[in-house]
């Protein structure tokens, strides 16, 4: 195991970030947030401003994020949970993985259904495709989050 490897897991692992990435032993990415969104963010910077392979490391890692982690060309990808579907597409890339757990699905917030993220790319193979999706599906929940939302004033 590389010392960004070391560094990835660790981070992860002690609820440093639940997302990171790491090259030549140092932090590149180090960022939080819910679901997918952190990912989203981090794709989207490195499109941009290509860094060359990294170390990438977060929390859950399902279908959609590995699609999301093959534009990003990493070098390996470490997660605390993954699923089938996830190892699945970062095998078919031939990107190196390994995680502390494995699960079937990832499941919605209350645990009953499918992630909204991984039933939006159910049928995508895509990442280009996957991300675009992935992107409309995070803005709807999020107007639908704040739309939801209690008003100030409102009884």
């Amino acid at each position: 195991m590389t010392e960004s490897e070391q560094l990835v897991q660790t981070t992860i692992g002690s609820g440093g970030a639940t997302l990171c990435a790491a090259d030549g032993g140092e932090l590149v990415y180090r960022l939080t947030g819910r679901g997918i969104s952190a990912l989203l963010t981090a794709v989207e910077e490195e499109r941009v401003v290509s860094h060359g392979p990294l170390d990438w490391g977060d929390k859950l890692v399902g279908r959609a994020a590995a699609l999301l982690f093959t534009l990003v060309r990493p070098r390996s990808v470490f997660a605390l949970t993954m699923s089938t579907g996830a190892q699945d597409v970062l095998r078919t890339a031939g990107i190196p993985f390994t995680c502390d757990t494995v699960i079937l699905d990832v499941l919605n917030r209350t645990g009953i259904g499918p992630c909204p993220m991984e039933a939006a790319v159910s049928g995508i193979n895509e990442p280009l495709v996957a991300l675009e999706t992935l992107k409309q599906v995070s803005r709807t929940l999020s107007d639908a989050g704040r739309n939801n939302a209690p008003r100030k004033g409102s009884t």
